[in-house]
């Protein structure tokens, strides 16, 4: 067997994502991974303009590593991370030069990260969320004793004043405050633990619809309409029904919000026996929840979880957390999807065994 036909048997069985290209960003050879990442055949690469065949382009990205290295000399081995349509891609680029050192082409080995991106990106985002979780509790505690003696102080004073005094309506907006940092205190010690769970095997449908009966008159009177559509054969799970209360009170307190003219609040149950996702592949038992409200914008579906964003000024920002948080806490998993004027989906997936 010759060199070159060795080369070829290295080249197009390697399992990465293999290509050679020319200074001209022209394709000169393609793997079988290659052919796969970009679904097309290697008679439809070599040839053709890199830049063209990866994005599109009509001109070299902005992040071309054949660009880079044609503007250092004697560039090494370097590392670095495209995008290729939805999947990132880690790319080693070695830079091939002639007998006379010009560079004349580049060797490129890449491999799909999206996976393991993802996956740092939930693990720093578990890191923080334990971080301000105990940042919280400290803080909680530090607040809550002198701010019961403001209340307290602040009642006293009321009590020795007439109530159509000046004073008395100034105090009485001061222990409104107080009342309103109180309840905040609250959300930050139910963010940094919810306290104890008492777990029982129950059925998911009585949480939800007792949040259902004590949200009857908000839903009333802000014109919405909810649907249910059960599957009333799904397994009971074992979850803290008062804890599951508070996920939906949550949830469904998002969706009146979302819907300030009205609308329809659609919940549905089911079993799935597939993988709910990587996190959470046993039988589950699926809460769907989902509006045609005002959605979430592209941009702040990322942060919908993390403590104290809201985009609301009467929010304080910890509802989703605190949902994120028991539904972590019962070994389940939650995800989203929404557009900005097409309502929202919020998945739950509880774990059956």
């Amino acid at each position: 067997m010759s060199y070159e036909d060795r080369f070829k048997g290295i080249f197009y069985g390697v399992a990465d994502i293999v290509s050679l290209i020319d200074i001209d960003y022209t394709i000169l050879m393609v793997n079988k991974a290659y052919e796969k990442l970009l679904n097309r055949s290697a008679d439809e690469c070599i040839g053709n303009k890199c830049y063209t065949i990866l994005r599109n382009n009509e001109s070299p990205c902005k992040d071309c590593p054949i660009l880079k290295t044609a503007n250092r000399v004697n560039e090494t081995d370097e590392k670095v991370l495209i995008s290729i349509g939805s999947d990132k891609v880690s790319l080693t680029r070695h830079p091939i030069y002639d007998d006379h050192g010009v560079l004349c082409g580049v060797f490129e080995i890449g491999r799909i990260v999206t996976r393991e991106l993802k996956m740092e990106q939930e693990l720093h985002h578990h890191e923080r969320l334990k971080i301000m979780g105990e940042l919280a509790a400290s803080i909680s505690h530090e607040i809550k004793n002198p701010l019961a003696g403001i209340g307290l102080m602040t009642v006293s004073l009321m009590e020795r004043l007439n109530q159509k005094d000046s004073i008395y309506q100034d105090l009485g907006s001061i222990l409104q405050e107080v009342e309103r940092l109180e309840k905040l205190l609250e959300g930050l010690m139910d963010f940094a633990g919810p306290g104890p769970f008492t777990r029982q095997m129950a059925d998911i449908h009585h949480p939800i619809d007792t949040t259902l009966k004590l949200l009857n008159g908000k839903l009333r009177s802000a014109k919405i309409k909810v649907k249910k559509a059960y599957n009333l054969e799904i397994p009971q799970v074992l979850i803290d029904p008062s804890k599951m209360q508070q996920v939906f009170f949550n949830l469904f307190l998002n969706s009146i919000t979302a819907m300030p003219d009205g609308g329809e609040l659609t919940i549905k149950t089911d079993v799935l026996s597939e993988a709910f996702n990587k996190n959470l592949s046993q039988k589950v038992v699926q809460v769907t929840v989902q509006d045609n409200g005002v959605g979430i914008k592209e941009e702040d579906l990322t942060h919908i979880f993390d403590p104290f964003f809201s985009k609301s000024y009467q929010g304080t920002g910890l509802g989703l957390s605190i949902v994120s948080r028991i539904i972590e806490l019962h070994g389940g998993s939650i995800r989203v999807l929404s557009q900005e004027g097409s309502g929202t989906t919020i998945t739950i997936g509880i774990p059956v065994d």
